[in-house]
């Protein structure tokens, strides 16, 4: 029974230190957002869909959608197979610009069309349509939110043979990922090298006696000859004291 706890502990602390993990690799997702590009003619009505993809998890979005209004009256919006239709919301009052507003409880489990919007096409020189102001978030199982990455392709809507115009808003450059520094690794020597390195250091430089083993050194020599001096002054007595006695 002990063995049995002790491993189900294991588990669970096992499961606790890989989930951070899983939830970081969520966040570093990337949705994509991409505007069709359609033809039209100049007095009749247009539909432009709006996909969304790469979005398992994500529970809401807003999004500005641009548009030349002296090219392209905005007629309508049809809520798409994503979000619910009442959960699908759009402000188009200010002409040129369409701010759009999308959310779901659970998150979404696949791609599809997000909207179509029908446009009439009040002249011969088409606009493009552009995405910008973008954010869109994300829910895991456990139901925490984290902000995607987005990466989107604009689109429009041409007339005739002509090409289409630039855009009238300054592109959006969505946030990307900051890539990590990294270190450049410095080369070590190798042993070889170390080891010739060290030899012609130790040949070229002058051999030096440490402070204490010269200290050594003169108290040897003065050792030695204070023993040698109480050698023959001890020789000098006996002799002298044979001497007496003769």
């Amino acid at each position: 029974m002990k063995r049995t706890l002790l491993l189900l502990s294991a588990l669970l602390l096992a499961v606790a230190l890989a989930a951070p993990a899983k939830a970081y690799a969520v966040e570093e997702d990337v949705v994509r957002i991409q505007l069709d590009t359609v033809s039209g003619e100049s007095g009749k009505q247009v539909d432009l869909s709006v996909q969304l993809s790469d979005c398992a998890g994500v529970d809401s979005a807003q999004f500005d959608i641009n548009y030349d209004s002296a090219a392209l009256e905005f007629v309508s919006m049809t809520p798409g197979d994503l979000f619910a239709a009442q959960y699908t919301v759009i402000n188009a009052d200010a002409p040129g610009r369409i701010r759009v507003a999308c959310a779901s409880a659970l998150g979404l489990s696949g791609a599809g069309t997000l909207m179509t919007l029908r446009f009439r096409v009040l002249g011969d020189a088409g606009s493009a349509v552009t995405i910008s102001n973008g954010i869109i978030t994300r829910v895991d199982a456990s139901y925490n939110q984290t902000t995607a990455l987005i990466a989107i392709t604009d689109g429009g809507i041409t007339v005739g043979t002509a090409p289409l115009p630039a855009p009238v808003v300054t592109p959006w450059v969505p946030a990307t990922p900051i890539p990590s520094p990294t270190s450049t690794p410095i080369p070590s020597p190798s042993p070889a090298a170390s080891s010739e390195a060290a030899e012609a250091q130790a040949t070229n430089s002058p051999e030096v006696i440490s402070e204490p083993a010269a200290l050594s050194a003169t108290v040897y020599y003065v050792g030695g000859g204070l023993l040698l001096a109480v050698v023959v002054l001890a020789t000098i007595v006996v002799v002298s004291r044979k001497k007496d006695r003769s």
